[in-house]
């Protein structure tokens, strides 16, 4: 009669008789189709490296958001990054997030230099509900390592469109994996 231990040690015995023989047909078939393959150059996920996060009001408190600058890469292109969240105004005593009728306008502007060189110096502009993104143009990766961002945004609404929120300049060293 087979005890509960004993069948433990053959179901353990056949699952890694299975486990070895799957990965050894896995192994052969991978070495086999790495072997004849053409190479095929997959562009890599961006990733991005961002400042601190910062909250801004604008002149009487109407309006409030909060943001970072940020540098986004895939391996070949770097671009500035704009990140905002809680984008709201206020009335009647009680906030509110923006949303379609009353949207977030950005207007974002920056430099992105390298070892003294200028890279890019652009703007974007973009609207958008309590949170988003906008992105800058692109330019060429120079390498990885220490990229200096310098970013400013104003945001217009939501609601109020006479009231403006400017975060004034703002300089970030990141050090980006890029190349």
């Amino acid at each position: 009669m087979l005890t509960p231990q004993k069948l433990l040690k053959r179901a353990i015995a056949c699952t890694a008789t299975a486990a070895m023989a799957a990965v050894t047909l896995m192994v052969s078939t991978a070495s086999a189709t790495t072997h004849h393959a053409p190479h095929v150059a997959t562009k890599a996920e961006p990733t991005t490296t961002c400042g601190s996060k910062f909250s801004l009001y604008s002149e009487g408190r109407w309006t409030y958001t909060e943001a970072r600058f940020c540098l986004a890469t895939d391996g070949s292109q770097l671009w500035p990054v704009l990140e905002f969240s809680e984008c709201q105004y206020y009335w009647g005593g009680a906030w509110y997030y923006a949303k379609a009728k009353y949207p977030c306008g950005f207007d974002f502007a920056y430099t992105v230099t390298r070892n003294g060189q200028d890279l890019l110096d652009s703007s974007s502009s973009g609207s958008g509900g309590p949170g988003g993104v906008v992105e800058g143009n692109s330019t060429g990766c120079a390498g990885p390592g220490n990229y200096t961002l310098r970013a400013r945004y104003v945001l217009s609404g939501p609601y109020w469109t006479d009231t403006q929120i400017n975060s004034g300049y703002r300089t970030y060293n990141l050090n980006v994996p890029c190349g």
